[in-house]
């Protein structure tokens, strides 16, 4: 019986009860819940808009290295030893002549 009374005993202690100046009506258990859900959501929501810039301003730098290294092969690809270069391929030769003016004087 000892042990019993012991076990009793044992719950007896571990059932706590609130004091009576912290009368905690259910309404506002609700609005505390309430609210601690929408605080909750948006620290979701901010963290996945976060994450969701990060990606973005990687791809924005990946875009602007691509478009550099486009202007600047294209720059390149505009030069007099590259444009002879790739017309001797066909046949065309560099003219010894400068260009003439046409005017239409009378």
């Amino acid at each position: 019986m000892k042990v019993k009374e012991k076990i009793e005993e044992a719950i007896k202690s571990l059932n706590i009860e609130l004091p009576s100046s912290l009368n905690l009506d259910i309404y506002k258990i609700f609005y505390l819940l309430f609210f601690l859900i929408i605080y909750i959501s948006n620290q979701h929501s901010v963290e996945k808009q976060i994450r969701e810039i990060n990606k973005l301003e990687k791809e924005v730098e990946e875009l602007r290295t691509d478009y550099v290294t486009l202007n600047n092969n294209y720059m390149f690809s505009r030069k007099e030893s590259e444009i002879l270069k790739r017309v001797k391929e066909i046949g065309l030769v560099n003219s010894k002549l400068p260009p003439e003016r046409i005017s239409n004087k009378k």
